[in-house]
């Protein structure tokens, strides 16, 4: 390929090998020298952050193999290399892992019955070892190799499947009374309160609301996973809590045109029986699923994953994975696998700690986002710099609002999930950026990459085209160059970080450009930079 190149190992029939257990992979990637790249850290769900360090302190031991998660960045000389993999079916996931030396190691996760890392039958041929190859950094972001490697759509007519914007409850925003970390936290988590994300959704011309977890009785707890033992006791979808009205909210979201994605634990679906669980939710009129805490890339996680896409397209569900591997382009396979997880996103803001910080964020176009949807749920309103920010309940996030405002179209993902509430909505400066924003793009320009400092693209949509670009902790001034515009002047709606002001201040501004021209674009520390350009009759 002109982006990259693959390989992947055939076992064929003539082997005569039949029924066959693999233990190891012995591929390592041997690089000429010690070079500069971005690994991501070991963690099952790759919820993790992607640091810079060289080749030979990417973490590895030979007895209980160090698993990072794809993809690694490299900075070669003339080049940036990428490694992933791709068309994982009934295979298990492949982790990277150091040796001390400019060579990186391949391990897979295990099964969930220790029998070795894949159980199979020739003839058969793995996934995918994929090598993303640009002369430049940005050369890597407009490509779309994982998919271009995974095995065409299986599903058929997929007309139906469509991308846009979902509003999302009370989960993010810290106002669940049923857990019991928010006791005495002023908040709704009702019928009431999802009305107003269905309104909100309406009023935005978005497509989807999403209902998340703790909607019906006895749910698993989240600190088991699908690999454990079926539940004994398991969550009962045909028993919402009280506070969920579900046949009323379907009712309610059908009369604002808009679709609602349900929450559901993995553990509870595989309990409850996939085609049962996906047969009786589809009845009650939802639209989707998002299924979490998979905690896994074994063989027979990716089998349950295929087994759910396969049954949810046949019901005309969406799904959206949570607490999963990172993509490795099963959404082209199952095109109404809308988007997921496997990302540090903007929930560990809330969460604790610091890792959802501005170098993270600035570094996850150049290497999570490389491998397809991600399910970041961008959109938070409580903006903070990096040193006043502090662990509240309503969220805060890092950085510029206007930062937040650039992240979905920076970010690939059909269905963009929009993680704060009404309240800190409504009203508020920037928030019209996203009213009817597209999610799926006809063309797509990058205009400024450099790993961890800069990166701005702009992304057609029909007549429109939208500029994003955000910085790491460096105050920026860019250039966009304007040379991807057809002929003639264009109005362009500006979404720019104040000088001097507070993260959540946006300066709102209306410029007429022209082809060929450029647009100066100034970012503050953690900021952003988001524009909205149509042409002038």
């Amino acid at each position: 390929y002109d982006n990259g190149v693959a390989f992947r190992y055939d076992i064929p029939e003539a082997s005569k090998l039949g029924q066959f257990v693999l233990t190891k992979e012995l591929t390592e990637f041997r690089f000429a020298g010690d070079y500069r790249c971005w690994a991501g850290e070991e963690g099952s769900c790759a919820e993790n952050q992607y640091k810079e360090r060289t080749l030979s302190n990417v973490p590895g031991n030979p007895k209980k193999p160090y698993k990072s998660v794809a993809p690694l960045l490299v900075e070669a000389p003339g080049c940036y290399v990428a490694i992933a993999e791709s068309d994982l079916l009934d295979w298990a996931g492949m982790f990277l892992t150091g040796t001390g030396t400019s060579a990186i190691g391949v391990t897979l996760d295990g099964r969930w019955d220790r029998k070795g890392l894949v159980v199979s039958t020739a003839p058969r041929v793995s996934p995918w070892r994929a090598i993303m190859i640009g002369r430049q950094a940005g050369d890597l972001l407009n490509g779309d190799f994982i998919a271009t490697l995974a095995t065409p759509n299986k599903i058929g007519d997929a007309s139906w499947v469509k991308p846009g914007v979902a509003a999302w409850d009370a989960w993010w925003t810290g106002v669940n009374p049923r857990l019991p970390q928010f006791k005495g936290v002023d908040a709704r988590g009702d019928t009431a309160s999802d009305k107003e994300y269905i309104d909100l959704a309406a009023e935005m011309g978005w497509t989807y609301q999403i209902v998340d977890w703790y909607w019906y009785k006895n749910m698993t707890s989240y600190n088991k996973s699908l690999s454990n033992p079926p539940n004994p006791n398991p969550g009962d979808f045909t028993q919402p809590v009280p506070e969920i009205n579900v046949p009323e909210l379907i009712q309610y979201a059908k009369s604002k045109n808009i679709r609602l994605v349900i929450w559901a634990h993995s553990l509870d679906i595989k309990t409850f029986g996939v085609e049962k669980a996906l047969d009786y939710l589809a009845q009650q009129g939802f639209a989707g699923l998002k299924i979490d805490f998979l905690n896994s890339q074994s063989q027979e996680t990716v089998q349950w994953c295929e087994e759910v896409l396969k049954v949810a397209a046949q019901k005309h569900l969406v799904i959206d994975f949570h607490g999963t591997y990172n993509p490795t382009g099963l959404a082209r396979t199952y095109p109404n696998f809308i988007t997921q997880e496997g990302v540090l996103g903007n929930e560990y803001n809330k969460l604790g700690g610091n890792k959802c910080n501005i170098q993270h964020t600035i570094t996850l176009p150049f290497t999570r986002a490389l491998l397809g949807p991600m399910d970041f749920t961008p959109g938070g309103f409580l903006n903070r710099t990096p040193k006043d920010f502090k662990v509240t309940s309503p969220a805060q996030v890092m950085g510029t609002r206007v930062r937040q405002l650039a992240m979905p179209v920076l970010y690939p993902s059909p269905m963009q999930v929009m993680c704060d509430s009404p309240a800190n909505y409504k009203g508020q400066p920037g928030f019209e950026f996203y009213r009817n924003l597209p999610t799926a793009w006809d063309e797509s320009v990058v205009l400024a990459a450099e790993v961890g400092k800069t990166v701005a693209v702009a992304r057609r949509s029909g007549e429109k085209w939208y500029i994003a670009a955000m910085n790491g902790s460096q105050e920026t001034t860019l250039e966009l160059a304007l040379k991807f515009l057809k002929s003639g002047k264009w109005s362009a709606r500006i979404f720019a970080d104040k000088p001097d002001g507070a993260a959540s201040d946006v300066v709102e501004s209306t410029q007429t450009v022209e082809a060929g021209k450029s647009l100066s674009a100034t970012l503050a520390s953690g900021g952003g930079f988001a524009a909205v350009l149509t042409r002038v009759p």
